[in-house]
């Protein structure tokens, strides 16, 4: 009875041993495929983190290069506030020496005429002329005045937009530094996905020998 057992015995072992091989296979499969993936995963979050990091390093220097351009116009536009206002000291002086040339000639005028020169109505043409040449003179200095002021707020406006440009320069470095801090830990990740994987397809293997 112990001999016409033995073959069945025999085949249930071969039958065991079949199984586990096939469970072992299916298991290192699983890893495999569980590493491929891993693989993959980390391959694919380099390239879209070096995408990433080119678009933030393109949007950073756009930005900083916005700052400067906006920063020299500021400039420009203040240089061009101080050169309105002494145009317009100049201008006014200008208007008050041709109003003395004029009253001068009209003092000649009344003087070679025989007339009284600081009474009557040639004191008050004197003084029509000068009080037109003041009024002109603070006139274009008013106009210079406004133009000025302008060109400092058009100054003004193109430094909040430097600031502004600036800020956003800061913003784009910032997100560069955050994604290539999910870079590393999705690397990380990945790297202990396929330590675990090698271990579990290594562990299999021992099962088989």
């Amino acid at each position: 009875p112990s001999a016409g057992r033995a073959p069945y015995r025999n085949r249930l072992a071969q039958g065991g041993a079949l199984m586990a091989i096939a469970t072992s296979t299916a298991a290192a499969i699983t890893a495999a495929v569980a590493l491929a993936g891993a693989v993959a995963g980390t391959a694919s979050a380099l390239q879209q983190s070096a995408n990433q990091q080119a678009q933030n390093d393109y949007q950073s220097r756009l930005a900083s290069r916005n700052a400067q351009v906006a920063e020299q116009n500021a400039q420009v536009a203040e240089e061009a506030a101080r050169a309105e206002r002494r145009q317009g000291y100049e201008d006014a002086v200008k208007k008050r020496q041709e109003a003395a040339r004029i009253i001068g000639s009209q003092r000649a005028e009344a003087g070679a005429s025989g007339a009284t020169v600081d009474v009557g109505s040639t004191l008050d043409r004197n003084l029509d002329t000068a009080e037109k040449g003041e009024l002109d003179a603070l006139s274009l200095r008013q106009q210079a005045e406004n133009n000025a002021s302008n060109q400092d707020v058009r100054a003004w406006a193109l430094r909040n937009q430097a600031t502004d440009a600036q800020l956003q320069s800061q913003y784009s470095n910032s997100r560069a530094q955050t994604d290539y801090l999910g870079l590393t830990s999705t690397l990380l990740n990945g790297a202990s996905r396929v330590g675990r994987n090698f271990y579990t397809i290594g562990a299999r293997g021992a099962q088989l020998r």
